[in-house]
């Protein structure tokens, strides 16, 4: 195999915006097909990308398009089973964030990836910023010593361009969605928490029904680590930050993608150095790039499937907390 053939499943916003493009775009990547209920979704974005094969039907799709790989962008209440249906029939699999509904159904999914010779991956692109690849390399030299813990707040007006019903029922909590991010990039620079603690409203039941509007998490790790989130759907304006504590010093993510792209801040007792950290303007292009590889080469890619079950079986424990008031522990069995 030279390049990868993709079938794109799902012509939304992900998919117009970003998705679609990166798939183009990609060195040794070429999208084949595009398939959506709607026909002229489909078209529109097969169009722009100057693909000809539009579908309607997913499993005709996966039948006759002649791809090799399927990028799943549809809404977080199918992508399990459409996930399965990719594997069953010998697709490589890449799926968007969140990756299910719960961790029980991820789990189902995990199962069958790790039975299948085939390269599976969930979305997290931001694990292939150059903010994050600089904080790892810093970490890894120990450049602000022992991680002790810190924080992250995602604060950003409510977003729903498909005017999608809210519901939690849906998979459609900030913390599902927004918070995938930002416990997958806690979970790989600390390991996975013991335990969560977390707190969350809904402050305007009109716009977000059952749907958390403001939330606050608490992530434990074994070693007496903490790492503190806090979602914020409440006000206009958007602030993206992250912070972590070392023994010898700090490291300060002012803005990241999708909602920057700014420097990494590193503080210790000699002073503060910003270094510039710049991310491609199609932040899933990284992400796209290093999948083919990973499918070209037979390694496991950056983004694995397995670190987005743990997300989820994390995020499981955190609406625990939230019903229950209590620290609650994470399960979680390799």
């Amino acid at each position: 195999m030279n390049d990868v053939k993709w079938l794109l499943a799902g012509a939304g916003d992900i998919a117009t915006r970003r998705v679609g493009p990166a798939l183009v775009a990609a060195k040794n990547s070429r999208l084949v097909a595009v398939c959506d209920l709607s026909r002229e979704r489909a078209a529109v974005l097969a169009g722009k990308l100057n693909v000809k094969a539009v579908f309607t039907d997913y499993t005709q799709a996966l039948a006759e398009s002649g791809a090799d790989a399927v990028y799943i962008a549809t809404p977080q209440g199918v992508h399990i089973e459409m996930s399965l249906k990719a594997l069953q029939v010998g697709k490589h699999l890449l799926c968007e964030k969140p990756l299910g509904l719960n961790g029980t159904e991820c789990l189902r999914l995990l199962k069958a990836a790790r039975a299948s010779d085939r390269t599976t991956s969930c979305s997290n692109y931001r694990r292939l910023s150059e903010q994050v690849k600089l904080t790892a390399a810093m970490l890894e030299r120990r450049e602000i010593g022992k991680l002790m813990g810190g924080w992250a707040v995602y604060s950003t007006p409510f977003y729903n361009p498909g005017k999608a019903p809210v519901s939690q029922a849906r998979g459609m909590s900030r913390i599902k969605e927004l918070g995938f991010y930002l416990i997958d990039i806690a979970q790989n620079f600390f390991g996975m928490p013991s335990g969560v603690m977390a707190q969350a409203s809904v402050l305007n039941p009109a716009v977000m029904n059952d749907v958390e509007d403001i939330a606050t998490v608490v992530l434990r790790f074994p070693g007496g680590e903490l790492f503190t989130i806090i979602f914020n759907c409440t006000s206009p304006g958007t602030r993206h930050e992250l912070e972590l504590f070392g023994s010898e010093g700090r490291i300060y993510w002012p803005e990241w993608p999708p909602h920057g792209n700014g420097p990494v801040v590193r503080i210790s007792r000699s002073g503060m150095e910003k270094i510039d950290a710049h991310t491609d303007e199609n932040y899933h292009l990284p992400m796209i790039e290093d999948y083919v590889d990973a499918v070209l080469s037979g390694r496991p890619p950056v983004c694995t499937l397995e670190s987005a079950v743990k997300t989820e079986m994390i995020t499981d424990a955190i609406f625990r907390s939230m019903a229950s008031g209590k620290l609650e522990p994470v399960v979680w069995e390799a």
